[in-house]
């Protein structure tokens, strides 16, 4: 509406930001890779921003949103309902009833927010008709839900992430081992390892690298699930000058200025 009514005053610009789900590992069902794997791959993430969100989102097919510099992930978290069919039905055949019960019984916590809940039915939707499972959705004011996520008390929750700096390690390292802001349980040595390369490293292009073996093992192990990077949504009146778009939303005031007018 705003875009429709107010043209030449509202901007979309690329924030540094994404928006995701966590996986508690530590408990059935999501302790299995299989499960995190296909509610991921059952997540249609470019209608969920094209027709749900529809600010300008961008899908998010890796964890490191654009604008970190010169990196570029590669997508690693596809749209397939069918390969995630497979690998629910391979779980339940090995676990039988009792997994039967455990996946039908899991639930997605969030904090209270119409956009948060919107988010929610929407994927919700999308597990139920791509995998046919149907997830309770539960809502909490936010100083309740954050501790519900840092005592793993949860299946899956809804959490975003807002870069501190250019590059992508604000976002790789929220996983390592025991880390503050992990919440999930998860912990792969190899990953924590390569995190601590990535911060010795001077050399760019190596870093890069290793920031990719990094998304790599988070594809594989899918202790979370990325579904859109931000945009940041404002109004800007045209006599305002010396204001630039940033993925950080960082405006020196001394450059900006008001334009004279008649």
């Amino acid at each position: 509406n705003l875009a429709k009514h107010w043209p030449d005053y509202y901007r979309a610009e690329k924030y540094l930001g994404v928006y995701f789900y966590r996986f508690n590992v530590t408990e059935p069902p999501m302790d299995d890779v299989r499960v995190r794997r296909a509610f991921s791959m059952s997540v249609d993430r470019a209608k969920l921003v094209k027709y749900v969100l529809r600010g300008g989102q961008q899908p998010a097919f890796g964890l490191v949103p654009p604008g970190t510099g010169k990196f570029a992930a590669v997508p690693r978290y596809p749209y397939d309902p069918a390969g995630a069919k497979k690998l629910l039905a391979a779980y339940l055949a090995e676990k039988g009833d009792a997994g039967r019960k455990l996946i039908n019984n899991i639930e997605l916590k969030y904090n209270k927010s119409e956009d948060h809940q919107k988010i929610a039915e929407a994927i919700q939707a999308m597990w139920q008709e791509n995998l046919g499972v149907e997830v309770k959705l539960l809502n909490e004011e936010w100083k309740v839900f954050m501790t519900t996520v840092e005592e793993l008390d949860y299946q899956i929750s809804r959490m975003g992430w807002i870069g501190d700096f250019r590059d992508p390690m604000t976002f790789l390292d929220l996983w390592v081992t025991g880390g503050g802001n992990n919440n999930t349980g998860w912990s792969h040595t190899k990953f924590d390892d390569l995190i601590g390369q990535a911060r010795r490293e001077s050399d760019l292009e190596k870093r890069f690298g290793i920031y990719n073996q990094c998304e790599d093992i988070l594809a594989a192990e899918m202790p979370v699930l990325s579904i859109y990077f931000y945009r940041k949504h404002y109004m800007l009146h045209p006599t305002v000058k010396g204001w630039h778009p940033t993925v950080l939303d960082h405006h020196p005031l001394k450059h900006v200025y008001l334009e004279a007018t008649d």
